[in-house]
């Protein structure tokens, strides 16, 4: 399957998904040296995953109360 590559006419708009890429790269890395969760939006629901090295991108879940 080919990838299709949409042309965004706004410039703030193009490039917000790579910022939030950024973001959320830089946020992982904090909770990683920090031993604190990350709040996500997965499946439908808020979810507290603790960042772990170790296993690359799996995470321990924890229901968010």
């Amino acid at each position: 399957m080919s990838k299709v590559k949409m042309q965004i006419r706004d410039t703030d708009l193009a490039k917000a998904e790579t910022a939030l890429r950024r973001a959320a790269a830089r946020a992982k890395k904090i909770a990683e040296e920090t031993h604190t969760p990350l709040v996500v939006f997965e499946g439908g629901r808020v979810v507290k995953k603790f960042p772990d090295k170790k296993r690359g991108n799996r995470s321990k879940l924890l229901e968010a109360s």
